[in-house]
């Protein structure tokens, strides 16, 4: 039993209507971090699942964490507004875009160890190096549980450079605003759509954090994984948790793959394939947390600039650009981030003009576009609790909805350990090569059709 559902029935004297969405509904919660970030009392902080706890002999029944909380009120209206400064919401499931581009860092060892070119640490970097900022907010995995994501605050280049590469895990990111709040300095951030969604929320009702944090860098999201999968997979191969110092989601060369690091220093590769075309595919459709299985911003749409790898494809199904990025630059703040990053010679960036092959992958349009809002959709005339965007559900073929009902079950054999291990088990081990390998051939069919 998570900590916010023990949390919601321990309650004795506040109304759980004040409160953010997990002391009603914590299936709701985004796990964001953005109500403890923000909490003026210090009334709420972390459990070990990443779920808030309440002290209720601290809380004064104020409101603040729901007005920010991310989890059930998630009104894109409202967010165009907050970001963009009018509630139109752009058609396509990559939103407001103003520009493309596809693009990497000059920096040698921060393109090679970024996730896609290392373009997000080559802005971040951009702007703490020219003084623009004092810090940026990043993620790594904890120094004590290595199996655990957490933000933190990179203050040099050497700090960000330890940022770089991908965590898929549930990280409370807006938890830093605690922090952020108690100093006098400015900060860029490089967030998830849910970290973003609390943000942009935590602005509107204190805004003094919008003139402390004037940069927000999306990062594309195709789901979370939930807080266990590390040690479920480590189990598999018959590795503890504490033996590791370190665990890589996207390590050694471009588009990496899931390793653990010993305690001595081996690195250790947790399967045979890499983060594209294996890993990640199978852990999404297992280990996706049920807030995140009803999100439906996967492309940073509220961001001032986004980025995500860019995965686009030849005729032979071959990447035509490996360790590179690509980037929309969604607003005015975007374009001068990017601007200045291209002319003080950190990044190099190709804009695409109207080249529509390099928008959203297929797959994560799939996922987020369009499976994403028919479960929501199907979840609420089902009558159980679910977001709310204030958004129409897109129209949808028969072959779309089935699609769905399909995802939708292995995402609930996933809930479930004694069916996930085994199958987790058998997708990293050496008997699942020739699925890989099948996998692979039919892509190559694919874009071989396509061309």
């Amino acid at each position: 039993m998570s900590i916010a559902k023990d949390a919601s029935t321990r309650l004795k004297r506040i109304d759980p209507d004040v409160l953010s969405v997990a002391f009603r509904d914590p299936m709701l919660c985004a796990r964001s971090g953005t109500c403890v970030g923000v909490c003026p009392e210090n009334a709420l902080s972390l459990g070990p699942d990443y779920y808030p706890v309440i002290d209720e002999d601290r809380c004064t029944e104020c409101g603040l964490c729901r007005k920010v909380c991310p989890g059930e009120d998630v009104s894109f209206q409202r967010l165009n507004q907050l970001s963009f400064d009018d509630d139109k919401l752009d058609d396509g499931f990559d939103g407001r875009v103003n520009e493309v581009h596809v693009g990497y860092a000059v920096n040698e060892s921060m393109r090679a160890g970024g996730a896609g070119g290392g373009v997000i640490t080559g802005l971040l970097n951009d702007l703490l190096r020219h003084g623009d900022v004092d810090g940026c907010i990043v993620t790594r995995m904890r120094a004590d549980k290595p199996w655990l994501g957490e933000s933190f605050i990179a203050r040099t280049e050497a700090d960000l450079l330890a940022s770089q590469g991908s965590r898929y895990t549930i990280i409370p990111f807006n938890a830093i605003l605690k922090e952020v709040l108690n100093s006098d300095e400015t900060y860029a951030v490089a967030a998830l759509p849910c970290h973003v969604h609390g943000l942009r929320f935590a602005f509107d009702a204190i805004p003094e954090l919008k003139e402390k944090i004037p940069y927000v860098v999306g990062l594309f999201c195709g789901g979370a994984l939930e807080t266990y999968v590390v040690p479920e997979l480590l189990e598999t191969k018959g590795i503890k948790p504490e033996e590791i110092s370190d665990f890589q989601f996207r390590g050694g060369d471009w588009p990496g793959k899931m390793r653990a690091i010993m305690q001595d220093g081996e690195i250790r590769d947790l399967h045979y394939s890499n983060y594209k075309d294996g890993a990640y595919n199978y852990f999404i459709g297992l280990y996706m947390p049920d807030r995140c299985q009803t999100c439906i911003d996967g492309s940073g749409l509220f961001s001032d600039i986004a980025v995500s790898d860019a995965w686009t494809r030849d005729a032979e199904g071959k990447y035509k650009f490996p360790y590179h990025s690509r980037i929309l630059v969604r607003n005015a703040r975007g374009k001068a981030l990017l601007e200045r990053a291209v002319q003080r010679g950190t990044l190099i960036a190709t804009n695409l003009g109207d080249d529509k092959s390099y928008l959203t992958h297929r797959q994560q349009t799939k996922r987020k576009g369009m499976n994403a809002p028919l479960r929501l959709a199907r979840r609420a005339r089902g009558g159980r609790a679910v977001p709310h965007y204030h958004v129409e559900v897109p129209e949808s073929t028969l072959h779309e909805r089935l699609t769905e009902r399909g995802v939708s079950s292995l995402l609930a054999i996933g809930r479930h350990r004694m069916l996930r291990y085994p199958l987790i088990f058998f997708l990293t081990s050496k008997a699942a090569i020739p699925l890989i390998k099948l996998r692979l051939w039919l892509k190559k069919r694919k874009y071989q059709k396509r061309s």
